[in-house]
């Protein structure tokens, strides 16, 4: 059937350019031979056409005709695709905030509604009306698109996000986006760009006097430097952010910057660093602001390796699963991949290939625009095919590997690339091709792995530890000389506060007892004050009639309400202030209560902003109930007709209001006479 549609759509297609415009409104509203699926296929191939050919506004009109169609049929997935598409078009034609609108859109469709850059998206969108509002909007939408791997797409809402920045001279956005903008250059195997915005966030972030943020740019610089063999310059960055984080004693994301000295020490064949950074990473992770969720799928990657370099295959897997599971959980795409390449290099090493390659297919399905996904993919691929003894397509990925240039990007990647190359060759009699890998091999692994280099890293590293070490020596004479000098300062201190405790004890009694007395009748008059008698009064009376009248269910129900009011007036009298989700609960307890005693001659609707968190607003207790009492008895003095009792809580900014507001209906259903009151919450 499918194949059948797409013949139709094709042939629609040829004749585009002969049949006019208005003949296929007759075949949209008609119920002739061409079927609905079949003209929607045709719209949307035209609406590809215009928009291959840079005429948006013209591919818009018919994917917006394709959208009606789709809708009749409930095709789903299809309106996503078009949805999709129209975000494109309005992209291309610079409308932005339309274009992330369609987006929307096109992932609800999808599910991704729980998908949390999405989330953050949505809230965003309704505050986009000035030049701050539109960057973090372009910025977050940029990471979503990023995150789900369209990284080029992606690039022109950071951009656009950083113009705005740069406009208002906002260093604290610049320093933000240009970082992340410099990480989604280098994952495209642009450098020189990466380089290119870490050094303008790192001039943002000095002009904010941000060390924190300098150091994070630092740590990026270095972990650049590493990516491409130059492991000196990496350790140098390295140690420059280390050293702005201990300057001002700043322990957030430490694991990651311990992971990234552990990376350094992998590079440089250097097995026991590598290790001891990876488990002080571990170590530390849990601790408070040291590991955000991505810093620790980067620790069980790194323990993982680890675990696998020492054959100890069933641990490496335990940790590997734990890093697909916090990837699965915060939506690392690079994370799932490195998991899936993880076991399957597993299962290659254990001699089981099929199983291997099955998971590298299934890796593959998370392959990013960023070439190092492509390039370790290849490789990955070929080690199976070396195994199985299949030369020639191990020959080929290796080819489209060394002839890409972003493979001088990865300085490991292209050393395992190399030495593969050699052995192929060797393996297929290509002995003159082998020789020649051969050569290339030898000086590479001589530049990359030279001695001078490893040492110039381990004495960076060791004038690191040791300047370390006399600073934390020079800190400690520095506190000693301090507490010796404090302890001096309070022997003289607690002598003159003995004479003074002494002589003021016995006033400092007497204004407690006064206080104490003060409280207790200020508590009395607040208790008294909660509930009013005549509502007592009047909701005993209505039980006792009920009871008179046999209504016992009613009665009992009623009764419930009641102790339940009053326990928790009781219960909270004695503070100060309640959160405001508690007070609620006393409000719908009395307002049942008034509702029941008054024959359910009104309704009531509580309603609350998105944002309105009532669990750490906090009100004094029973601040709103004289307000609605107030409306229900004005609201409803002398009138025969039903009413609504709302009640609304409102955020705007930093400022919460509530709106009390009793409606009563009139015989024709329109509105009556309304009470409005207005209270400010804390």
């Amino acid at each position: 059937m499918k194949i059948g549609i797409k013949y139709i759509s094709i042939i629609w297609f040829m004749i585009i350019y002969i049949v006019p415009d208005n003949c296929f409104a007759v075949f949209m509203d008609s119920d002739s031979s061409f079927s609905k699926e079949a003209t929607s296929y045709y719209l949307d191939s035209i609406g590809s056409f215009y928009s291959h050919h840079d005429d948006y506004k013209k591919a818009i009109e018919y994917y917006e005709k394709t959208l009606i169609l789709k809708k009749k049929n409930n095709d789903s997935l299809g309106m996503a695709s078009t949805y999709e598409s129209m975000s494109n078009s309005f992209q291309m034609l610079k409308q932005y905030k339309k274009a992330i609108s369609y987006q929307i859109l096109a992932s609800e469709y999808r599910a991704e509604a729980l998908n949390p850059y999405l989330l953050k998206v949505k809230q965003l969108m309704p505050k986009a009306d000035d030049g701050l509002g539109l960057s973090r909007l372009y910025y977050r939408f940029g990471l979503y698109l990023s995150r789900n791997g369209k990284q080029k797409q992606g690039l022109d809402y950071f951009f656009q996000a950083l113009n705005l920045a740069r406009s208002m001279q906002y260093d604290k956005a610049i320093a933000t986006i240009s970082n992340d903008l410099a990480g989604e250059y280098w994952d495209l195997g642009k450098k020189r760009l990466s380089n290119l915005f870490y050094k303008e966030s790192l001039a943002a972030a000095t002009r904010l006097n941000d060390s924190n943020r300098m150091a994070a740019v630092h740590l990026n610089l270095g972990d650049n430097y590493k990516e491409e063999g130059e492991l000196e310059k990496g350790m140098e960055q390295l140690i420059k952010a280390l050293k702005i984080k201990e300057a001002i004693a700043d322990s957030s994301r430490l694991s990651f910057y311990y992971i990234k000295a552990a990376e350094i020490a992998k590079e440089s064949l250097n097995w026991k660093n590598w290790d001891a950074y990876t488990y002080k990473a571990y170590a530390i992770k849990d601790l408070d602001h040291c590991a955000i969720p991505m810093d620790k799928a980067l620790i069980y990657e790194n323990l993982g390796s680890i675990a696998e370099r020492k054959k100890l295959f069933p641990i490496a897997s335990l940790y590997y699963d734990t890093l697909m599971y916090i990837s699965h959980k915060i939506h690392y795409i690079n994370g799932i991949k490195a998991a899936l390449n993880g076991h399957a290099d597993i299962y290659r090493k254990q001699g089981q290939p099929k199983k291997a390659l099955s998971l590298l297919i299934e890796a593959e399905k998370y392959t990013t625009e960023n070439p190092f996904n492509h390039i370790i993919s290849r490789n990955a691929k070929a080690e199976l095919y070396i195994q199985t003894k299949k030369y020639h397509q191990a020959l080929k990925l290796l080819q489209e590997n060394i002839s890409n240039p972003a493979l001088n990007n990865y300085a490991d990647k292209k050393l395992r690339t190399l030495q593969m190359l050699y052995k192929v060759n060797t393996e297929l009699a290509n002995y003159k091709k082998a020789f020649q890998w051969n050569d290339s091999l030898r000086d590479f692994e001589n530049y990359l792995r030279d001695k001078d280099v490893r040492t110039k890293v381990a004495e960076l590293e060791t004038k690191y530890q040791t300047v370390k070490n006399k600073n934390t020596i020079s800190m400690l004479k520095a506190k000693n000389e301090f507490y010796d000098q404090q302890i001096r300062i309070a022997i003289l201190l607690i002598v003159v506060l003995i004479i003074i405790i002494f002589f003021s004890i016995f006033m400092a009694r007497i204004n407690k007892l006064k206080a104490e007395s003060r409280e207790i009748k200020v508590h009395q008059q607040l208790l008294r004050s909660q509930m009013n008698p005549h509502f007592i009064f009047n909701a005993l009376a209505s039980i006792q009639q009920m009871i008179h009248n046999q209504e016992t269910k009613i009665a009992s129900y009623y009764l419930g309400k009641f102790s339940s009011i009053t326990r928790l007036v009781l219960e909270y009298s004695k503070d100060e202030s309640i959160p405001l989700a508690k007070e609620l609960e006393i409000l719908q307890s009395y307002i049942e209560l008034e509702k029941l005693r008054m024959g359910n001659h009104f309704e009531y609707k509580i309603n609350f902003a998105q944002d309105l968190e009532t669990e750490f607003i906090r009100i004094p207790p029973m601040a709103i109930q004289p307000f609605v009492e107030n409306a229900i008895k004005h609201g409803l003095r002398n009138k025969e007709e039903a009413g609504i009792l709302q009640l609304s809580f409102m955020q705007k900014r930093y400022k919460r209001k509530l709106s009390i507001r009793f409606t009563d209906l009139s015989s024709e259903g329109k509105t009556g006479t309304r009470v409005n009151i207005n209270l400010p919450i804390l």
